[in-house]
C-alpha cells in the first residue's frame, strides 16, 4: 500500500458520511421545513463547474443545505416527496439518504498507480487495515467501524461498513455503502444509507449506489 492511496481515500472519507454538514434543519430530517415544488432539482454542478452530481430517480437534491466550496463539496440527497412534503411526489421505491461528496485530487495521489485495476487492490487493501477503518469512522476511530464487504467494479470500489460512532441522525441505520471513483481529476465519495426503520433489502444498497454512481458518471460524459 502506497502513501499515496491512503492520502486520497483519507481524504474522500473526512468529506463524506450521513453526519456531514449540520443537516437538522434539513427537509430531508426536519418535519417543520419543507422544500417548495419549484425549487427541486435532480442533478447539481459543483466546485466551478468541475464535477455534475446527478440523483437516481425519484431523488432530489437538498439544495438547502449542500456546501460547495474550492476546497470541495457535500450534496445530501432525499426522496423528492421528502423534500416537499407532499407525497404526490417523486420518490423510490424505497427511502433512503444519498450524499456525494467531491474533492479535489490530493497531490499525494500523483504516486498512485497509473493501472486502475492496481488503484483498486491497493485501496481495498487501505480499507481493511486499522488506518483505513479509522478514516471510515466519524470519528476517527478504527474499533468503531466494521467492515462488511467491499466490492469493485469499473473503476469504483464499493464498500459496505458499520459505524457505532456518533453523529449520524437517530432515523437512519448505522450501515452504509459508499463508493470511490475518479471523475474529471476530482475525487467523489457517493453513499447510500436506508433508514433505520426500513432497512435495504438483500442486495439493495448496492444496486441503488450503483445506479447514483452510473448517473453521476453520465452527468460528466
Amino acid at each position: 500500500m502506497t502513501t499515496g492511496i491512503a492520502f486520497m481515500l483519507a481524504g474522500c472519507f473526512g468529506g463524506d458520511g450521513a453526519s456531514g454538514p449540520n443537516l437538522s434543519d434539513s427537509p430531508i430530517f426536519s418535519a417543520q421545513r419543507a422544500t417548495p415544488r419549484g425549487d427541486l432539482v435532480r442533478a447539481k454542478t459543483v466546485m466551478g463547474g468541475a464535477v455534475t452530481i446527478a440523483t437516481p430517480k425519484g431523488f432530489c437534491i437538498d439544495t438547502t443545505s449542500h456546501q460547495d466550496t474550492e476546497a470541495g463539496a457535500f450534496i445530501p440527497i432525499g426522496a423528492c416527496a421528502a423534500l416537499t412534503k407532499n407525497a404526490a411526489d417523486p420518490k423510490p421505491e424505497k427511502p433512503a439518504f444519498l450524499t456525494a461528496t467531491v474533492l479535489p485530487m490530493p497531490v499525494q495521489a500523483v504516486g498512485l498507480p497509473t493501472d486502475p485495476d492496481a488503484r483498486l487492490r491497493e485501496a481495498r487493501g487501505f480499507v481493511q487495515s486499522d488506518a483505513g477503518r479509522a478514516a471510515l469512522s466519524r470519528d476517527g476511530r478504527a474499533e468503531t467501524v466494521t467492515l462488511l464487504d467491499t466490492k469493485s467494479a469499473s473503476g469504483v470500489l464499493y464498500v459496505r461498513i458499520r459505524d457505532t460512532s456518533g453523529g449520524l441522525p437517530d432515523s437512519l441505520s448505522d450501515t452504509t455503502w459508499r463508493a470511490f471513483l475518479e471523475v474529471n481529476g476530482r475525487l467523489v465519495t457517493a453513499s447510500a444509507t436506508a433508514f433505520a426503520d426500513q432497512p435495504f433489502g438483500q442486495g439493495k444498497g448496492l444496486a441503488l449506489l450503483r445506479d447514483f454512481v452510473s448517473q453521476i458518471r453520465k452527468a460528466n460524459r
